[in-house]
């Protein structure tokens, strides 16, 4: 797999591209492709991270970080097939780099990359896109588990959802046997009780939440902000209130409530 390939699969913005290329083609690339690894390991991608950021210098937009971890995504590709597991599972679970780019766009008005601090688990083979979710492999207290992420673009309707648990499960089961019989978690403010105050009974939100047993929620964090009003700065009060969603939540935050992230097993 070369880059080209895949930053055109993944449909990598235009602009985006040209500056990745240009990077990937000058001296400091050259020098600094030897510290690109240990990216693809969970245990040494904070490390590997410590090491580019010293050598990379001036990177405001991220795109010498995005460079080095679409070159990693490349040389993952080999892992990939020798695992038998097709390309579609691939360049869906890779996709993720121009997701992550469309929305920091989105938010902050710059087309930049701003997630380097998550997409290791791509990179190590530990989350993969299956159809409208992503699945996670975990350990926890010695338990081998399955964490549930909703990426932005998701289609919440139970046709879709049915059907990527359902491919989830054979997934694992045929490439990854010692998962097959894990249990499913998801850590969410999708989870949260409060949105069923805030949504219709129709909901797909509220259908997705129905799917799991509920165990704790914690409301130390505010991620819901980020991902409801595409924002990260704004106080409760300066929030947009262009969807019904955004309306109903501010009114709900001005009045003291807060939005939990609810933790469940499928």
């Amino acid at each position: 797999m070369d880059l080209e390939t895949l930053c055109q699969k993944i449909a990598l913005p235009e602009e985006l591209q040209r500056e990745v290329f240009k990077f990937y083609y000058s001296d400091i690339f050259s020098l600094v492709k030897d510290y690109i690894v240990g990216l693809k390991k969970m245990k040494t991608e904070a490390t590997a991270r410590k090491e580019l950021n010293d050598r990379l210098g001036r990177d405001e937009k991220r795109i010498k970080m995005l460079t080095c971890m679409l070159v990693c995504a490349t040389e993952q590709y080999a892992w990939y097939k020798e695992k038998g597991i097709p390309d579609s599972y691939f360049f869906a679970t890779m996709g993720c780099f121009t997701r992550f780019v469309k929305e920091c766009e989105k938010i902050t008005g710059i087309c930049a990359f701003d997630r380097e601090w998550w997409t290791a688990r791509q990179l190590s083979g530990t989350l993969f896109r299956i159809g409208e979710l992503e699945y996670e492999k975990i350990e926890k207290d010695s338990r081998k588990m399955i964490s549930i992420h909703i990426p932005s673009d998701s289609l919440l309707t139970k046709e879709c959802c049915d059907q990527s648990i359902a491919d989830a499960k054979k997934f694992f089961k045929q490439y990854f046997s010692e998962y097959s019989d894990a249990e499913y978690i998801c850590d969410s403010w999708l989870l949260a009780p409060e949105l069923s105050l805030l949504l219709p009974e129709t909901s797909h939100i509220l259908a997705f939440q129905k799917r799991f047993s509920l165990q704790n929620v914690d409301y130390s964090g505010t991620e819901y902000i980020e991902w409801v009003f595409k924002t990260k700065d704004a106080k409760i009060a300066d929030l947009p209130e262009e969807t019904t969603l955004q309306k109903r939540m501010k009114q709900f935050l001005l009045g003291g409530g807060k939005i939990g992230s609810g933790f469940g097993i499928l």
